[in-house]
């Protein structure tokens, strides 16, 4: 059986840019990209579930972030191996939700086997897979009072953009059901010390440093 960390980054590398410069390239991950990704899908529990359920990934603009993020939606609508699974692709605006689904959107266009699996629907800023009854959902900030969220996988881009802890709270109180559920965080670097992503943040050091003993978080900060 394949290791769970190689199976993702397998995944990820197959998968195409579909704009710019590098458009119909492979996506080929850095190794510091590729590390990321094997720690958090690679790293198991004794119960063959994963250790991590928050992965905290804040580096400097500019080092492929908005890709990166939809490359790891579309795994965990399709490779996460879970039932009906709800992934939220969620940003402070609508302009950054849209950024990364159309991202996700070209690459399921550029692969051959993810563009006959699953259903890009722009006007609503879905992708379905019909096969498993699981979808992804581009949210925003100014949603968050919606309720009835059921998250399987949350990617939270650009946190520090975020207006307030509001949207956090509610996607993590709605993961609640699942078996292993995972939430990224990708973001720059932010300036507001009061803000979601400076606790975050400030969490992250504290667990890097070894001084908060917790094993489901994951802090990665450049």
């Amino acid at each position: 059986m394949i290791d769970p960390g190689e199976r993702a980054v397998r995944f990820v590398n197959a998968l195409r840019h579909g704009k710019g410069q590098w458009a119909g390239q492979p996506f080929n991950l850095r190794p510091w990209q590729e590390r990321i990704v094997r720690d958090i899908f690679g790293t198991l529990r004794p119960d063959g579930l994963r250790q991590y359920r928050t992965a905290w990934i804040e580096v400097p603009r500019k080092n492929g972030k908005t890709h990166l993020a939809a490359a790891l939606a579309l795994y965990l609508l399709v490779g996460d191996n879970e039932p009906g699974a709800e992934i939220i692709g969620a940003a402070a605006d609508r302009d950054q939700a849209s950024l990364v689904f159309d991202v996700a959107a070209n690459m399921v266009r550029g692969s051959k086997y993810l563009r006959g699996r699953l259903k890009v629907i722009p006007s609503t800023k879905r992708i379905v897979d019909p096969r498993t009854g699981s979808v992804y959902k581009a949210i925003a900030a100014d949603v968050a009072g919606s309720h009835g969220f059921n998250a399987s996988g949350i990617v939270a881009d650009e946190v520090h953009a975020w207006p307030n802890r509001e949207l956090w709270d509610v996607l993590a109180t709605s993961t609640g059901a699942r078996r292993q559920p995972l939430t990224i965080a990708i973001t720059t670097a932010g300036y507001d010390r009061t803000s979601i992503a400076w606790e975050l943040h400030e969490y992250a050091l504290k667990v890097r440093d070894g001084l908060v003993d917790d094993p489901t978080f994951y802090p990665v900060i450049y």
